[in-house]
């Protein structure tokens, strides 16, 4: 499945911005991990209500330096309809990239776009938010176990073309645990998003697994 030249081009510029790390100071620090997510998607039109789930496919990284942090991630899946519909599949392409600022040793907050574009067969549907974000870790064991919950709200935001003004708000939390004595980590997470712009609303639940080289933050 190709993806949406935006949505490329937003994933391009977010593996150039590291230059902007390393020259604030050289001793970065980086993850990286593979994400599988299945999702629950309920579309709302007007009167008309639809509901997909599939499963999504994906990586993810974060670079580290002493207080600045760079994240991105990319996924990629197909959504079905529920039985019964005669809505058709939707193939779905999501991407994110964020710059973060370490505020305490506890909590990071986060500013960037995330994009999220649909292929329903001959038409795409592309949501693009800049969003506001607040990440929470403490730990449970150190060094083996911790926990993590993040809150965001869109500063700005739009959806079709031409494209039309849309917001939302989401929430996602999780635990992650080391794996053995290596430097993998496991991570089982949830996460809720909210979307909305005239006449059109969109909720997304997704519940991840992951597997993460380099963690903790």
């Amino acid at each position: 499945m190709k993806p949406p030249p935006r949505l490329g081009l937003l994933v391009t510029c977010a593996a150039l911005l590291p230059v902007a790390l390393h020259a604030q100071d050289k001793r970065l620090q980086f993850t990286v991990g593979g994400v599988a997510g299945y999702e629950i998607v309920q579309s709302h039109f007007g009167q008309v209500n639809d509901r997909f789930t599939g499963l999504l496919l994906g990586a993810e990284g974060v670079l580290i330096s002493d207080r600045l942090m760079v994240r991105v991630r990319y996924g990629e899946g197909r959504m079905n309809p529920s039985a019964g519909s005669n809505t058709a599949a939707r193939e779905v392409v999501e991407g994110e990239a964020f710059f973060g600022v370490r505020a305490t040793p506890w909590l990071s907050i986060w500013a960037g776009p995330s994009a999220r574009a649909y292929t329903i067969d001959d038409s795409a549907e592309r949501w693009l938010i800049w969003t506001v974000r607040a990440t929470a870790r403490g730990t449970l064991l150190p060094g083996r176990m911790q926990t993590f919950v993040e809150l965001w709200g869109a500063a700005s935001g739009n959806v079709g073309n031409p494209p039309i003004k849309a917001g939302g708000r989401g929430a996602s939390g999780g635990l992650e645990a080391r794996l053995g004595d290596a430097n993998f980590w496991g991570r089982l997470g949830y996460r809720i998003e909210s979307t909305h712009a005239e006449g059109l609303r969109e909720t997304v639940e997704t519940l991840t697994l992951s597997v993460i080289y380099g963690l903790p933050q």
